[in-house]
């Protein structure tokens, strides 16, 4: 088994190539699916409440992603308490799913679509990754588009993850996203083929 990261800011692309390699054979896992998974968890939403207090949680307990991005994306030490809280549960999950994959067989290329992979360092979760990146204008329209988010807001979302250039420094390879999606889904069909060929 190959496990490849695909990682990038918000926007970039990632998932479009995460997409990519699943048609072409890949298992999918999905990290912030995995995290929207653990937020519903009864740990930590207590976590969540006890950090940010009742305003974070819907009427009926759960987890409020919109209210809890407000105040994240607009106060970096909001956003990592909330990282310590939810990071450490996701890469939780993560190994655990790899692990599972492993212990039932499975010897193909499981594809980790996470957006931090690589913002604070070299990750253990991968044994390559792959940075896709795109400019912050295009990523801005498509938050807009996307998430029906203000422009403040994407420019806040974008303005709070870790550089490209920053996170270059621990992908082993770079898409740039500047194109048609077409484009990006041809350049990773033929990363793929310079992967495993």
């Amino acid at each position: 088994m190959i496990v490849i990261g695909v990682a990038g800011g918000i926007a970039s692309g990632k998932s479009t190539v995460a997409r990519v390699f699943e048609r072409l054979g890949a298992r999918i896992l999905d990290a912030d699916a995995i995290g929207h998974d653990q937020l519903r968890t009864e740990r930590l939403r207590e976590g969540i409440r006890d950090a940010f207090g009742e305003g974070a949680l819907t009427a009926e307990g759960e987890v409020d992603r919109r209210a809890l991005g407000r105040l994240v994306f607009s106060d970096e030490r909001a956003r990592q308490r909330l990282n310590r809280l939810v990071r450490p549960a996701i890469r939780a999950e993560i190994r655990r799913r790899i692990a599972e994959m492993r212990s039932e067989g499975y010897d193909g290329v499981v594809v980790v679509d996470a957006p931090l992979l690589v913002d604070t360092g070299p990750t253990d979760l991968a044994d390559r990754v792959i940075l896709v990146t795109a400019p912050a204008d295009a990523r801005k329209d498509r938050i807009v588009l996307r998430n029906g988010l203000t422009e403040h807001e994407a420019e806040q979302r974008i303005a709070a993850q870790v550089s490209d250039t920053k996170q270059a420094r621990w992908a082993d390879f770079v898409l740039e996203n500047n194109g048609t999606e077409d484009e990006l889904t041809n350049s990773a069909e033929a990363l793929w083929k310079r992967i495993f060929s």
